[in-house]
């Protein structure tokens, strides 16, 4: 499949990124830190956690370098790795405050202004509406790892199925997800700006 770039340049920048030249680190850093700020605002509790989350997203880009292999587009790979981080994070969450992943949507709401209302509840909605034109199963296991934030072993074990094939339909889940916000033009709600080349 055809590498698709969000922003002229990108693939040699991911690509350099790759080798370990740093430079190209901080330009994709520079590109898409803020879109990626943004996104987590919406889908955390407090600007602190989404500081810490981005953080993390970047660290683990770095770190595993070696190991990107886009097939799509860096913009698609960036948002499997945002959702992993956030995964792991309210895992944490939900560890040591003892609190239902099913709340944090309210209490993310009640900390906004009210003009961020409306840009918040259509993303949330159109996110759990691709949720659910998912295929049954693939969209069971989406939600147990992404709203109940269960590991790939647990739900492996809940559902008696091999984690290699729980693996398959997250990433696949993720896939048609990513198609469907952007049918809708609300994947990374933010990173509308990049497609601004004016």
């Amino acid at each position: 499949m055809q590498y698709q770039e969000s922003f002229p340049g990108e693939q040699a920048l991911v690509q350099r990124l790759k080798e370990g030249y740093r430079e190209d680190f901080d330009e994709l850093f520079n590109q898409y830190a803020e879109p990626v700020m943004n996104y987590l605002r919406f889908r955390l509790t407090d600007e602190q956690d989404a500081e810490d989350v981005l953080q993390e997203v970047f660290i683990k880009l770095w770190r595993y370098r070696h190991a990107i292999e886009i097939h799509t587009s860096f913009k698609n790979y960036l948002y499997t790795l945002v959702q992993n981080c956030i995964n792991d994070h309210l895992r944490v969450l939900k560890r040591k405050r003892h609190i239902s992943i099913a709340e944090l949507p309210d209490s993310q709401e009640e900390q906004m202004q009210p003009d961020d209302h409306f840009r918040y509840r259509q993303l949330n909605q159109s996110w759990r509406e691709a949720i659910q034109r998912l295929p049954v199963q693939m969209g069971r296991i989406y939600s147990m790892k992404n709203e109940e934030a269960l590991s790939v072993k647990e739900i492996a074990s809940e559902l008696d199925l091999s984690e290699q094939t729980v693996k398959n339909q997250l990433h696949n889940a993720a896939q048609r997800i990513v198609k469907i916000l952007q049918q809708v033009q609300l994947f990374f709600w933010a990173l509308l700006p990049l497609f601004d080349m004016n």
